[in-house]
C-alpha cells in the first residue's frame, strides 16, 4: 500500500511540473510489438492496455495511437518519451501462437532504466480485455500478475479425464515360507515360489498366482510329514487406508496338486488333490510406485483333507485317517 501511494504521489508532482502542453501525459504507451498479428490488432491490445493501466494509477496515459506518429520521428522509445516530457514509458510486445497470445511488457523510467518487467498469456482476441487489466495491474504495483478466473477457461482447452486415472496392474513374483500344524502330527516347513499378479483399482486388488513349494529337510528317522507340490491361488483383498504405505486384509483359495510323505517305516508317499481356504492381513510398502513391495501374514486350512498310504503287517496297503492341517505362513512378494 505505501508502494502505491508513493507512485501516485510521484506521478501527480510530476504531471503538474511538466509543461502545459505535457502536464495531461506522464505515462506513455509505445506502439505494440506484434508477432503473427495485425497492425489493427497491435492497436487494439495496446489501447486496451493504456485504458487499464489509467484507471490503476489514476493518471494520463498516452495510448499507441498517440505515440506513434512521435516514435517514428524519435526512432526510440526513449527518444519518443523525452519529447512527449512523460515520467515514464512502457514497451509491449504480443506474440500469437495458435490459440493463445502471449503478452510481454516492460516499464521503464524516463531515463531508460526498466522499473518492472511482467508477463500474462491471453487465449483468443476475446481474452484480450481481461488479459491486458492483469497486465496493468502487475506492471502498476510491480507485483506478480493475478491468475486467470477460472470463469474464461475458453471450451477449446482439453477437458480432464473424467474419473480417476487407471491404477496399473502388478505383476511380478511372491515367496513365502509356511508352517502346516495338525493335532497328533509334525510336518516340516515348507519353501514356495510363484507367480504373483494383482489387479485392480488403488482402493482393492483381485490376486491370481501360481507357483511350487518344496519340504524343508527333516531329522533322519523322524515321523515328520513332508509335502509339497504345485498350486494356485485366486483371491483379493481391501486397502484399509489411502497412503502410499497402506494394510489390507483380503483371503481366497488356493487348490493344489500335493505330494506327502512320512519317512516312518510302514507308512508311504500319497499324491493327490487338496484345496485350502485362506484370510490374510499384509502392508503394501510402496504402494503408489511402479514397484511395488508387499509383505504379509496368511493363515490357510485345508478344507480337502489329506491322507497317508499305510502298510500292515499283512501286506495290505491302507489309507490312514484323513486330517486337515492349518497353515501359518509369512510372503514377501514384488510386482510392476
Amino acid at each position: 500500500m505505501n508502494f502505491r501511494w508513493t507512485l501516485l504521489t510521484t506521478l501527480a508532482l510530476v504531471s503538474l511540473s511538466t509543461s502545459p502542453a505535457r502536464a495531461a501525459v506522464t505515462v506513455a504507451v509505445m506502439p505494440v510489438q506484434g508477432v503473427n498479428l495485425t497492425e489493427g490488432q497491435c492497436d487494439a491490445i495496446g489501447v486496451l492496455f493504456a485504458s487499464a493501466f489509467a484507471r490503476e494509477t489514476n493518471v494520463a496515459v498516452a495510448s499507441p495511437l498517440d505515440t506513434r506518429p512521435v516514435l517514428a520521428e524519435a526512432r526510440t522509445s526513449l527518444a519518443a518519451a523525452a519529447r512527449l516530457g512523460v515520467f515514464e514509458y512502457i514497451e509491449l510486445q504480443a506474440v500469437q501462437l495458435g490459440s493463445k497470445t502471449t503478452l510481454d511488457a516492460v516499464r521503464f523510467s524516463k531515463e531508460g532504466k526498466e522499473v518492472f518487467h511482467s508477463q500474462v498469456t491471453g487465449y483468443g482476441l476475446d481474452d484480450m480485455q481481461g488479459a491486458t487489466a492483469r497486465l496493468a495491474h502487475a506492471l502498476a504495483w510491480a507485483q506478480p500478475a493475478p491468475g486467470r478466473p477460472e470463469a474464461v477457461v475458453p471450451d477449446y482447452l482439453p477437458a480432464a479425464p473424467a474419473g480417476p486415472k487407471p491404477y496399473p496392474a502388478a505383476l511380478g513374483l511372491k515367496s513365502a515360507i509356511i508352517f502346516p500344524v495338525a493335532r497328533g502330527r509334525s510336518f516340516a516347513s515348507l519353501m514356495s515360489l510363484q507367480f504373483d499378479a494383482r489387479i485392480g483399482p488403488r482402493t482393492s486388488f483381485a490376486e491370481v498366482g501360481a507357483g511350487f513349494a518344496i519340504p524343508s529337510t527333516s531329522a533322519p528317522g523322524s515321523n515328520t510329514i513332508e509335502m509339497g507340490g504345485v498350486f494356485a491361488e485366486f483371491g483379493g483383498g481391501v486397502y484399509l487406508s489411502e497412503g502410499g504405505v497402506a494394510p489390507y486384509v483380503g483371503g481366497g483359495v488356493s487348490p493344489r496338486i500335493w505330494i506327502v510323505t512320512t519317512p516312518a517305516p510302514g507308512i508311504g508317499e500319497t499324491t493327490g488333490a487338496t484345496c485350502t481356504v485362506h484370510g490374510q492381513a499384509g502392508v503394501t510398502f510402496t504402494r503408489d510406485s511402479r514397484a511395488r513391495i508387499y509383505s504379509e501374514l496368511r493363515v490357510s486350512q485345508y478344507v480337502i483333507g489329506l491322507t497317508n498310504d499305510v502298510s500292515t503287517l499283512g501286506g495290505t496297503t491302507v489309507a490312514s485317517s484323513t486330517y486337515y492341517p492349518t497353515e501359518f505362513s509369512l510372503h514377501v512378494g514384488i510386482g510392476w
